[in-house]
């Protein structure tokens, strides 16, 4: 009897192991799960559409020239960390980095042409160069630039 109780017991104190070790990653991946719930990109695979040129300091708005659903648009692409984006009358693509703890945002490696850009084609683009800041209130996207005196206002699409 104690030899079938001692061929047993390493068998039992294995088996009650590997409960609480499996338990435990359990709980973990739960945790991880959340985290990446709370880490998640708000901007991946959105668009936008720029509705106003915002100067905080003289509480002004000025609608973006030409008025046309083509121009102004920007997407952020649900792969990776890329973007496009079309001003007056050019497409650009590029990347961003995130911070979503401090909300902070940088536009890099926008490349295109700028060809015959009209009216604020050329604002709207060295705007979002600058850029280093975002906020997301439901459908409407502010991108902070100039030490957050002005900002590009976007209505989601």
């Amino acid at each position: 009897m104690k030899k079938s109780f001692f061929r047993i017991l390493p068998a039992v104190i294995l088996l009650v192991g590997a409960v609480v070790v499996l338990g435990g990653c359990e709980k973990k991946n739960e945790n991880n799960n959340e985290n990446e719930k709370e880490n998640k990109n708000p901007l991946k695979n959105t668009e936008w559409k720029l509705i106003n040129f915002v100067d905080v300091g003289n509480n002004t708005k000025k609608t973006p020239e030409p008025d046309s659903e083509k121009c102004y648009t920007l997407k952020f692409l649900e792969n990776g960390d890329s973007l496009t984006t079309t001003s007056s009358t050019n497409n650009f693509i590029g990347t961003y980095t995130i911070d979503i703890k401090t909300s902070s945002i940088s536009i890099t490696s926008l490349g295109g042409t700028k060809i015959n850009e009209i009216y604020d084609g050329i604002l709207y683009v060295e705007s979002l160069i600058k850029v280093n800041k975002y906020t997301i209130d439901k459908d409407v996207l502010k991108l902070y630039y100039n030490d957050n005196k002005n900002y590009l206002e976007f209505k989601r699409r």
